[in-house]
C-alpha cells in the first residue's frame, strides 16, 4: 500500500533485497541500510564444550553466524513508540518516496561536523547508485582509463612494485610459496629491497636489519593479493608463478590497462583495512572505502586545492552512524588511511608536507583527471558528464 505497487511486484522487490543481503553476507561484505541498521558476519572460533544431558567435553567447529545492528533513528523510533521518520514521510517533508531526480540523502548528514553538506548530496538518486557498481558492471557511473602511457604509468608506485613482484616470479628469481599460502620470509626481504612506497620511508627504515613475514609488510601483503585475484600471478603449491596474462603485462607498451586492472581489484574488492596502517581501532574498519565510487567523484570536484584529511572527509565521505559524530576526530585518520594512502600509491593524490607536524595536506594530481572518468547526473544542473 505504501509503495503503490501490486502485490506481485512489491513482494519481487522485498525478495530481491533480501537476497542481495544474504548473498552480500555469505561473501562476508556489511549491508549498510540507512537509517535502519547494518547487517554484517560474526566469526566464532572453534571450542570446546560440554553435552548438556551427559556433560561429556565435544569439540564445536568454528562457525560464522549473521549479524544485525539497528540503526540510531530505528532506536530512537522504538524507544519514542512512534513510527520511524524515514517510512512517515519523503527526504521534502511529503509523503510518500523521494521525487524522481532528486538526491536520496542516505544519511542525515545534519550531525556531521558543522552541518557542512557533503558534496555528492548534489547528485540525483540514479547516479548515487550507479556510482556504487563495480566499474566494469553494465550501467555503472564509473570508468577506468586502460591506455595510460608508460609515462603516467610511471607515477603509480603501485603499478611500479607490481611490475616488480611480476618480474621476479619471471624467473628473476623464483618466489616460493610459503606453508601458509604467502611468500617466504627471504623473498620477502628481496622485494622489499627492490620496491618503494611513497609516505612507507619512516615505517621501511624501522624494519631495516629486521625479518618479516608477509602479513606484517602491509602493502606488500596487499600488492601480492591484488595482482594475483587480478588473474596475473597464480600460487602453485611449489611457487608464485606468472599466468599468460601476467607476462603479457611485462612486455612494454601493453601495459597502459594494468592501472585499471589493479585499481578495481583494491578499491571494490579488497578490504583496505587489513592492509593499511594507523587504522583507529573500535571503529568500522570498511569505511569509507565501501563508497569508494561516490568518494572519488567528490574528490574529483572538491581535489584541485590542498586539503587536510578532516575537511575532504566532510565533503566526500558518506556519514556512517558508527563514525559520525561519536567518532569523528577518528574519522579524517580512517579516510586518509583508507582512501588517500591508497590513492597515493595509484599516483593520483599527492600530499604537502610544509605544515607537519600540524597537518598533513592532500589534492588529486594529473592522473586523477586523467584516469578516472564519471558519467553522472546533478540534482537541478541537468545532465553533467565529468
Amino acid at each position: 500500500g505504501r509503495t503503490g505497487l501490486g502485490r506481485s511486484a512489491a513482494e519481487s522487490a522485498v525478495d530481491a533485497v533480501l537476497e542481495a543481503v544474504a548473498e552480500a553476507l555469505a561473501r562476508e561484505e556489511t549491508v549498510r541500510l540507512a537509517g535502519f541498521g547494518t547487517f554484517s558476519t560474526r566469526r566464532r572460533s572453534a571450542r570446546a564444550g560440554r553435552n548438556p544431558r551427559t556433560g561429556e567435553r565435544v569439540e564445536i567447529a568454528a562457525s560464522r553466524s549473521p549479524s544485525f545492528k539497528a540503526g540510531k533513528r530505528l532506536r530512537d523510533a522504538v524507544k519514542a513508540g512512534r513510527t520511524s521518520p524515514v517510512a512517515e514521510q519523503g527526504h521534502d517533508g511529503e509523503t510518500g518516496p523521494p521525487a524522481e531526480g532528486k538526491a536520496v540523502a542516505r544519511l542525515d548528514v545534519s550531525d556531521w561536523p558543522g552541518g557542512v553538506e557533503p558534496v555528492w548530496a548534489l547528485l540525483d538518486a540514479e547516479s548515487v547508485g550507479t556510482l556504487g557498481a563495480d566499474p566494469l558492471e553494465e550501467g555503472s557511473a564509473v570508468r577506468l582509463a586502460e591506455d595510460l602511457s608508460e609515462t603516467e604509468l610511471a607515477g603509480s608506485a603501485f603499478v611500479r612494485n607490481a611490475l616488480v613482484l611480476l618480474g621476479e616470479a619471471d624467473g628473476w628469481g623464483t618466489l616460493w610459496t610459503g606453508t601458509n599460502g604467502n611468500l617466504m620470509v627471504k623473498d620477502v626481504a628481496r622485494l622489499r629491497a627492490l620496491m618503494s612506497w611513497p609516505g612507507l620511508e619512516e615505517t621501511e627504515r624501522l624494519r631495516a636489519g629486521k625479518t618479516h613475514r608477509e602479513q606484517t609488510v602491509g602493502e606488500l601483503h596487499l600488492l601480492r593479493r591484488v595482482v594475483e585475484k587480478a588473474g596475473l600471478l597464480d600460487a602453485s603449491a611449489l611457487s608464485f608463478d606468472l599466468t599468460p596474462s601476467g607476462r603479457a603485462m611485462l612486455e612494454p607498451g601493453a601495459r597502459g590497462a594494468l592501472q585499471a586492472l589493479l585499481f578495481r581489484e583494491a578499491f571494490w574488492h579488497m578490504d583496505l583495512s587489513r592492509h593499511v596502517a594507523g587504522r583507529p581501532r573500535g571503529l568500522p574498519g570498511w569505511w569509507p572505502q565501501g563508497d569508494v565510487g561516490i568518494v572519488l567523484w567528490s574528490l574529483s570536484q572538491v581535489g584541485d586545492e590542498w586539503r587536510n584529511a578532516r575537511t575532504l572527509a566532510t565533503l566526500c565521505a558518506v556519514p556512517d552512524e558508527n563514525v559520525a559524530p561519536a567518532g569523528w576526530p577518528l574519522a579524517g585518520t580512517m579516510f586518509a588511511r583508507h582512501i588517500l594512502d591508497p590513492l597515493r600509491w595509484f599516483g593520483l593524490v599527492e600530499c604537502d608536507l610544509t605544515e607537519l607536524p600540524h597537518e598533513l595536506l592532500w589534492r588529486k594530481t594529473a592522473l586523477f583527471d586523467r584516469f578516472l572518468w564519471f558519467d553522472v547526473r546533478l540534482v537541478d544542473r541537468g545532465t553533467a558528464a565529468h
